[in-house]
C-alpha cells in the first residue's frame, strides 16, 4: 500500500468515535442501529455516526452492503481493529 493511502487510513482512524466503530466491527458486521445500541455511541446521533462511517468507507477501512432497508457494515481491513486494541493496551501500560 502506498504511503498516501496508509496516511488516509490513519487519518480516518483519528477520531475516538471512528476507533470505536472499528473495534465494534472487529467483532462482526452489523447495521447502523446495532452500532448505535452500543453504550460507547450513546452520545452520537444517527447523522453523526453516518458521517463517521462515510469517512471510514472512503478510506477503504470498512465496506457496506444494503439488505432491504438496512445497510450492514463490515471491516475490510481486520488488522485495523487489532492495531487499535494494541495501541490501547500500550497506552494503558504507560500510565
Amino acid at each position: 500500500m502506498e504511503l498516501r493511502k496508509r496516511a488516509m487510513v490513519f487519518k480516518a482512524l483519528g477520531h475516538p468515535a471512528r476507533l470505536a466503530v472499528v473495534e465494534r466491527l472487529g467483532r462482526g458486521e452489523c447495521c447502523v442501529c446495532e452500532i448505535l445500541d452500543g453504550t460507547e455511541f450513546a452520545s452520537l446521533s444517527g447523522a453523526t455516526l453516518s458521517q463517521h462511517l462515510l469517512v471510514l468507507k472512503n478510506a477503504g477501512v470498512i465496506g457496506a452492503e444494503k439488505r432491504g432497508i438496512k445497510i450492514f457494515y463490515r471491516l475490510l481491513m481486520p488488522c485495523v481493529a487489532q492495531i487499535s486494541l494494541c495501541v490501547g493496551d500500550a497506552t494503558e501500560l504507560q500510565t
